[in-house]
């Protein structure tokens, strides 16, 4: 068994089980009746689609999960965790194979937008580069939470409970905000203090991103998530095989 047929064979799970259909139809609907009956995409200026993407990670921590809680969580309830674990193969390419697999499907949901990008342009003057800008401010939301939810998965022999435990710790991740520690500490490095607190905000990179001021403190904020998330994953593996 190597990376390529772990990578397929989770990838084509979903496919095989309908779960995929079920997944995208309710995240094409959740996220088209976000854009046009609470972003008021009618009645705001959307030349950057922000109706359409404002919304996205809210959508994703509910769909993502739908994905990530079978990469592990599977292989428990069917037995097959124990042949996986003893194949030679080295655990670092497990799950990298799971969590591309769950990435790939986030990046297919995400491809429903395109169509919608493309009516726009018709009936809109779009800032295109501001639109791939969101677009990539996806990409790396789906990214982190796949990161996430493929690590609770692996804590986890209930495909359920390992759903709904990722619902909780992504809207955790995405609704804490750290700057009320800024009113009780004004008096020393206060510049530095704050960009530290502001630095550990989801909204603030992905705002930062959505709108095109894409910066280094940006880019190490999401990839060092995933990279832990990653690490905790084969850590957590080696610790189940002994």
């Amino acid at each position: 068994m190597n990376i390529k047929t772990i990578f397929f064979k989770d990838f084509y799970a979903l496919f095989r089980s309908n779960n995929a259909y079920i997944i995208l139809g309710i995240y094409a609907a959740l996220s088209f009746a976000a854009t046009f009956y609470v972003g008021g995409y009618f009645s705001l200026d959307n030349s950057s689609l922000v109706s359409y993407f404002y919304f996205q990670p809210n959508i994703l921590i509910l769909m993502l999960p739908a994905v990530t809680m079978r990469s592990w969580a599977n292989e428990y309830r069917l037995g097959t965790i124990e042949y996986l674990l003893t194949q030679p193969i080295n655990y670092v390419d497990v799950v990298l194979a799971k969590y591309a697999a769950a990435c790939l499907f986030g990046l297919l949901m995400l491809s429903f937008g395109i169509p919608f990008w493309f009516i726009s342009s018709f009936f809109i003057e779009l800032d295109n580069l501001n639109i791939i800008s969101a677009y990539l401010a996806c990409i790396l939301s789906i990214g982190t939470f796949c990161a996430i939810g493929c690590l609770i998965s692996a804590f986890n022999k209930n495909t359920v409970i390992a759903y709904i435990i990722s619902i909780f710790i992504l809207w955790c991740f995405l609704s804490l905000n750290f700057n009320f520690l800024l009113t009780s500490t004004q008096n020393f490095s206060e510049e530095i203090f704050a960009k530290i607190i502001r630095s550990l905000n989801f909204e603030k990179h992905y705002q930062d991103v959505m709108n095109g001021q894409i910066g280094l403190d940006n880019l190490i904020y999401f990839f060092s998530i995933i990279i832990l998330s990653l690490w905790l994953n084969i850590i957590t593996l080696e610790y189940k095989k002994k």
